[in-house]
C-alpha cells in the first residue's frame, strides 16, 4: 500500500509539471505566432491566476488595469517546474568537539515477548544398538549387619594369592653339644632291582563276562570363557514413512503495514 501510494504521488507531481510546461509554451506561442504580435489578452486577471482564456487576434488595443499595455511584452508568466537537485557540496571542516551531555536515564528492562506458537517436544527416537560390555567395577565396601538378622554362611574361599617375597635369613642358632658315638644294628636295606623276565606261562582259563558298570557322576563346571568381541553392525533399515503435514502458519506475528505521512 505504501509503494502504491508513493507511485501515485510521483505520477501526480509529474502531471503537474507537464501542465505548467504546457501553460508556459502556450503563452510563448500566443505572443509570437507567424510573425504577428499577439498583444491583446484577457484583461483583469491577477498575477497569481492562470491565463486560460482564449487568445484573440486583432489590432493592439488599450489594455485595462492589470493587463497587457500593448508594447508586445506580456507580464511575468507562472513559475516553471522545479529543476533537478544540485550536486552535493564539499564537506566542511570538522567542528570543535561539543560538551559532554548529561548522563542518560537507566536502561529500561527488555519487554517480555509472548510467542504466538508452541513447539511441543518431539517423540523419542528408536533405541540404538547395545554397546559393548563395560569392565567390572570395583568391589564395594562390606555392608552393615541387619538389626536382629542372622549372619549368613561364610562365602567360598578366595583364590590363592601370589607367592610372597622371600624372607630375610634368620639368625644363627647356638652351637649344639658334641655328639656321642653309639653302635646300634642297622635297618634292613631296600630290595634289589627286579630280575630279568621269565618265560611266558601257559594261557589261563577264560574268565566270566563282567557286569555292566554304572554311569559316573557329571564333573564340575569349567571356568567362564573370555568375553567375545563386539558384534558387527546390522544392515541399514528402510526409510520410514513421511510424517503428516503440519498446520499452516498464520500472520499474527507480522507487523501492521506502514503508510506515508498524512494517510
Amino acid at each position: 500500500m505504501q509503494s502504491s501510494m508513493q507511485a501515485e504521488v510521483d505520477f501526480c507531481k509529474m502531471r503537474s509539471g507537464n501542465i505548467w510546461r504546457e501553460v508556459t509554451r502556450t503563452q510563448v506561442l500566443a505572443q509570437v505566432s507567424g510573425g504577428v504580435v499577439r498583444s491583446k489578452r484577457q484583461a483583469g486577471y491577477s498575477a497569481g491566476s492562470y491565463p486560460t482564456a482564449a487568445v484573440e487576434n486583432g489590432p493592439a488595443e488599450t489594455a485595462p488595469s492589470g493587463g497587457c499595455c500593448g508594447c508586445g511584452v506580456s507580464p511575468q508568466g507562472p513559475p516553471g517546474a522545479p529543476g533537478r537537485d544540485g550536486d552535493d557540496g564539499i564537506d566542511g571542516e570538522p567542528g570543535a568537539p561539543g560538551k559532554d551531555g548529561p548522563d542518560g536515564p537507566e536502561a529500561t528492562p527488555a519487554p517480555q515477548h509472548e510467542w504466538c506458537f508452541d513447539c511441543p517436544p518431539g517423540e523419542p527416537g528408536a533405541a540404538g544398538p547395545a554397546g559393548p560390555k563395560g569392565t567390572p567395577g570395583q568391589a564395594g565396601a562390606p555392608g552393615k549387619d541387619a538389626d536382629g538378622g542372622s549372619r549368613g554362611a561364610p562365602g567360598p574361599p578366595g583364590p590363592p594369592g601370589p607367592p610372597g617375597a622371600p624372607g630375610n635369613p634368620g639368625k644363627a642358632g647356638a652351637q649344639g653339644k658334641p655328639g656321642v658315638l653309639q653302635e646300634v644294628p642297622g635297618p634292613v636295606g631296600p630290595p634289589g632291582p627286579p630280575g630279568p623276565a621269565g618265560l611266558p606261562g601257559a594261557p589261563g582259563n577264560t574268565g566270566p563276562n563282567g557286569s555292566p558298570g554304572k554311569d559316573g557322576s557329571p564333573g564340575d563346571a569349567g571356568d567362564n570363557g573370555t568375553p567375545g568381541g563386539p558384534g558387527k553392525d546390522g544392515t541399514q533399515g528402510p526409510p520410514g514413512p513421511d510424517g503428516s503435514r503440519g498446520p499452516s502458519g498464520g500472520c499474527e506475528h507480522c507487523p501492521p503495514p506502514r503508510t506515508a505521512p498524512g494517510y
